[in-house]
């Protein structure tokens, strides 16, 4: 044991506070009484953060550990923030992309909310998206973000969106080149609980969409989602793409 205040380990007993022993350090003075680690341990907080990565609601995973749901969205939001950053793509790379937009919503299906995404075909990442509307100004603002990259061809549905954003001469419309960009999206349906199209989980709020995407990006598509458990305070950044 030492103290938590210097980390000093030279320490006296310093009387009882409700029948529970309390120490004071030689060094600093500082007094306490409790002894373990506050709160759920660290592996605890990644196996939820792994759970709901295969699709278990928060509501399943709150009773699981016998806490609020309150909890397990700070943690994964807490995860998703330090270590689900989306992949750099190294400034002039050639790439050749796939586009495409899935339907979701926030609260009800009233409210709509389109997940642009971009899938680079060379390394089989999923390296941008944008949560927003089905119009112009969503996408101008995904393609903004990726201007420092050399892009070959953009390949995309029939969506009239994108012709009037892209350059049309390295833009073609066709079914036929999207297989990589529609099968990411069958696979995030299929993992994530809040993508799926029969569902009673429900999105409540923009920024929980994206940092699960960032999850899926992450640890689904450019990973191994079981690299969740081995994650910790120390976790280098993932490398540039080369």
């Amino acid at each position: 044991m030492y103290c938590p205040r210097c980390q000093a380990t030279q320490y006296i007993k310093y009387g009882l506070v409700n029948s529970v022993q309390r120490y004071r350090c030689n060094n600093c003075q500082y007094q306490w009484t409790r002894t373990t680690p506050r709160g759920h341990p660290m592996q605890n907080k990644r196996l939820a953060v792994l759970l709901y990565c295969h699709g278990i609601s928060m509501n399943a995973i709150s009773k699981m550990f016998s806490i609020s749901v309150t909890s397990v969205l700070k943690w994964i939001r807490t995860f998703a923030q330090q270590h689900a950053q989306k992949e750099q793509v190294s400034k002039g790379q050639c790439v050749v992309l796939e586009l495409d937009e899935m339907w979701h919503y926030i609260g009800n299906k009233k409210n709509k909310l389109w997940i642009w995404k971009v899938f680079d075909r060379n390394s089989g990442y999923l390296i941008e998206w944008e949560c927003g509307a089905r119009d112009k100004a969503t996408l101008e603002k995904l393609i903004s973000r990726l201007s420092h990259l050399d892009i070959q061809n953009y390949y995309t549905d029939k969506w009239h969106v994108y012709e009037s954003v892209l350059p049309s001469c390295k833009l073609e419309q066709t079914k036929s080149e999207t297989h990589h960009i529609e099968r990411n999206n069958c696979l995030m349906r299929h993992w994530l609980g809040r993508f799926k199209r029969k569902s009673i989980i429900v999105s409540k709020s923009k920024e929980m969409v994206d940092l699960t995407i960032s999850l899926f990006a992450r640890f689904r598509t450019n990973g191994d989602v079981f690299d969740i458990l081995n994650i910790g305070e120390n976790h280098k950044q993932i490398p540039l793409l080369s």
